[in-house]
């Protein structure tokens, strides 16, 4: 029983505000009463504020507070999805993925996957992390130092100078052609949906997009999956083993 309410304890909030869109004051207000009623305990009270906050917000606070928020409640597949969701803004967060974790070993599939490196996580982290905004804002600054740089080039009077001006101003546009290609691959895994998250208590999945094809394996609630390609209302699907099938877009909820 000690165990249970330490493991229980390590499900914490983030306190700082998620990125406001929309009504900026709705959403910020709801965020911090969703953050008080969770420290009370109140976790139904916390649930309705935070989910009204969500409509307005985005970013990894909320989706972790949703996330912890639905552990509270015993909801785990939800739980998943929300700190899934929650470490498309931070993959290499530690919190999260440390309660991720804690919510994983509550769901009946034990999917094995290869662990990822220190290295891969750092290297997520600094693709990912800042975010398709951050990497916009940073090519934004390259491309004015490149111009000043030439501008330099162009006009300087001193030999050196211009040399400096010439090459330094090619690094910069190397920088900002790098940093771009960051910003669009930052948003295309923070925004696109390549995994879901397995809703239906037990799902049988099937060898074709068909009701009556074959199963070929079985899948609980919480389990994670990659999304492949569409054919209708079935998603094309493979699991951390490697196993593919079929299943119902209505089982699935994406992360």
């Amino acid at each position: 029983m000690r165990i249970q309410l330490f493991i229980s304890a390590l499900f914490f909030l983030v306190l700082s505000a998620p990125s406001f869109a929309g009504d900026v004051g709705e959403a910020r207000s709801a965020f911090e009463t969703g953050t008080a009623a969770y420290s009370r305990g109140e976790y139904q009270e916390a649930l309705t504020a935070f989910k009204e906050a969500e409509a307005g917000a985005e970013g990894f606070a909320v989706n972790f507070n949703l996330g912890n928020t639905y552990y509270k409640l015993n909801k785990i597949p939800e739980s998943i999805l929300y700190l899934e969701r929650a470490l498309k803004f931070d993959p290499a967060n530690e919190d999260a993925r440390y309660n991720l974790r804690l919510a994983n070993e509550r769901i009946a599939d034990r999917i094995e996957s290869l662990p990822k490196t220190k290295f891969s996580l750092w290297w997520d982290d600094f693709r990912f992390g800042v975010g398709p905004d951050g990497w916009a804002w940073i090519s934004v600054g390259f491309s004015v130092l490149a111009s000043l740089l030439f501008f330099l080039f162009a006009f300087g009077k001193n030999p050196g100078l211009r040399r400096f001006g010439f090459f330094m101003g090619l690094i910069c546009v190397v920088l900002l052609a790098v940093t771009i290609s960051l910003s669009s691959s930052a948003e295309e895994f923070r925004y696109s949906h390549v995994s879901a998250v397995v809703f239906a208590d037990k799902v049988d999945v099937k060898s074709e997009p068909r009701s009556e094809s074959t199963d070929v394996f079985v899948l609980h609630a919480g389990a994670r999956v990659s999304l492949l390609r569409s054919e209708g209302d079935w998603h094309h699907i493979e699991i951390a083993s490697g196993n593919k099938g079929w299943i119902k877009g209505e089982d699935l909820k994406e992360i």
